[in-house]
C-alpha cells in the first residue's frame, strides 16, 4: 500500500486514517497484518503511527515443534522529503556526531509516495522473536532412547542355540 504525499497535503488537517489489512511477504505470517494507522504531516516531513497485529507460525528452538504466536507492533516512523543532493558535512568538518531520535528517518520516494507495506514488514520482522520458545508447557528437547532400556532389549534377544553351551562355561560374563 502506497500513500501519495500530495493526497495527504490536500486533506483538511493533513491527516489520513488507514485501516490496514494486508498480507506481508513473510513465510512465518499465517494471517494478514491488521490495524489502524495514522499518516499525517509533521515538522520536517510525514509521520506514520499506529498499531499492527498478526499471527505467526514459529518453530520452538527447544522441542522443534511448531506453535502460533500473536504479535502486536507499535509503529512510529518519520518520513523526510526526498533530497537528491544532500550534503550534511562541510569540507574539513568532523564526521563524528551524536545521533538523536530525529536522526532516524526514511525518505519519501522520488515519485512522492510513502510505502506503508514496507514499514509494516520491517516492524513485524524486527518484532518477531529471534529465539522461539513455545512456553511453559514445552516438553524440552527430544530425548535419545534410554541406554538401560536398550540393554534390557538386547538381553531379551534369544541366544543362538549353538552358543548356549559357552554361556554355561562363563555364567557371570555376557
Amino acid at each position: 500500500m502506497k500513500i501519495s504525499v500530495d493526497e495527504i497535503s490536500a486533506l483538511p488537517g493533513q491527516r489520513l486514517i488507514i485501516d490496514f489489512n494486508e498480507n506481508i511477504d513473510m513465510p512465518e505470517a499465517v494471517k494478514p497484518c491488521v490495524g489502524q494507522l495514522f499518516v499525517g504531516r509533521a515538522s520536517g516531513g510525514y509521520k506514520v503511527t499506529g498499531h499492527i497485529k498478526t499471527l505467526l507460525k514459529l518453530t520452538c528452538h527447544t522441542c522443534l515443534r511448531p506453535y502460533f504466536q500473536q504479535i502486536g507492533v507499535e509503529l512510529d516512523e518519520l518520513f523526510a522529503p526526498y533530497r537528491p543532493f544532500k550534503e550534511d558535512f562541510e569540507m574539513g568538518a568532523s564526521r563524528e556526531k551524536e545521533l538523536l531520535k530525529n536522526d532516524f528517518y526514511d525518505e519519501v520516494s522520488e515519485d512522492g509516495f510513502i510505502d506503508i507495506t514496507d514499514v509494516v514488514y520491517q516492524a513485524v520482522t524486527l518484532a518477531a522473536p529471534v529465539f522461539t520458545h513455545c512456553g511453559a508447557d514445552c516438553p524440552g528437547p527430544p530425548r535419545p532412547e534410554n541406554p538401560v532400556a536398550k540393554k534390557e532389549k538386547a538381553e531379551e534377544k534369544a541366544i543362538d542355540p549353538r552358543w548356549k553351551n559357552l554361556k554355561t562355561l562363563f555364567p557371570n560374563q555376557e
